[in-house]
């Protein structure tokens, strides 16, 4: 996968907080981090600025 801010190279990873664990896309060279609620956050914010 192409990261999406520097088309570095991303690799997958297991995060975890407090509760839970999560499986997210990390780049090797600026440290995006991306998994589905944070793309659907991302989403939902581009939709309402448009109208």
């Amino acid at each position: 996968m192409q990261c999406p801010r520097c088309k570095g190279r991303m690799f997958a990873e297991k995060f975890y907080d407090f509760v839970r664990s999560f499986d997210a896309w990390k780049c090797t060279c600026c440290g995006e981090v991306l998994d589905s609620t944070i793309l659907a956050n991302r989403a939902r914010s581009n939709n309402t600025h448009l109208g």
